[in-house]
């Protein structure tokens, strides 16, 4: 462990000599981490255990996905490949739905049938029981279909229903790296549908070469990729 703390302080010491401003971004990013982790923590008082199976948290993303709720207050929301985001977008519409009294629907879509079970019992432990409720657990596996003359991975068990806000942040298809759900419902959604993608560059790249409507394109670096409509846009 000490090795591998010294060799990562090396290595950080190097890259401000190599590339200094690709160095000052990441320590940016290490301090809007910091800044996301304490108002998640201590001003929404959002809190939970961290999962030693689970990738580690990115503060960051989290409260990305904590704006952007609280922000424009969908009503329908899924996203595909949970984890510690499904704590956060369930709090975050707990918040809104004690301010409207409008009840939230929340799809959570998984691909790993062991990894379901074991996160909705992680979930069950970390959350009170009528948030719990906001939320469907769903498992799905992938199919392949073509979009815009390109293959792409689509969820097979994607709900029939209308959403005004798609998370996107799952374990891409071997072989087609690039997820076509949020894109293929695109047309049929509603106008205020917002559509946040973390990571998954080929899928980001994807989203904005082809997405029809009119967005605010926002994030890549600082948090993941995120389209709010034009005209909704505040």
């Amino acid at each position: 462990m000490t090795n591998k703390l010294a060799n990562k302080f090396l290595n950080k010491i190097i890259l401000h000599f190599k590339n200094p401003i690709l160095a000052f971004k990441f320590d940016l990013r290490k301090c809007y981490y910091i800044y996301s982790k304490l108002l998640i923590r201590y001003i929404y008082n959002i809190k939970f255990i961290e999962e030693k199976s689970y990738f580690e948290p990115d503060y960051c993303d989290l409260y990305n996905l904590l704006k952007i709720i609280l922000k424009y207050n969908p009503k329908r929301c899924i996203e595909v490949g949970s984890g510690y985001s499904t704590i956060v977008i369930a709090k975050a519409l707990e918040i809104n739905f004690k301010k409207d009294n409008i009840k939230p629907e929340f799809y959570s879509l998984e691909q790993d049938e062991i990894y379901l079970k074991t996160h909705t019992e992680y979930i069950k432990k970390n959350l009170k029981e009528e948030t719990v409720g906001l939320i469907k657990f769903i498992y799905t596996d992938l199919v392949i279909e073509e979009i815009y003359n390109q293959k792409v991975n689509i969820c097979r068990n994607f709900p029939k229903e209308q959403f005004d806000f798609f998370y996107e942040d799952r374990t891409d298809d071997k072989q087609y790296k690039i997820a076509g759900d949020a894109i293929k419902i695109e047309k049929s959604m509603p106008d205020n549908y917002i559509i946040c993608v973390d990571g998954m560059i080929q899928t980001t790249n994807f989203y904005k070469k082809n997405l029809s409507r009119e967005y605010i394109y926002s994030g890549g670096f600082f948090h993941g990729s995120t389209w709010i409509p034009k005209s909704f846009h505040k």
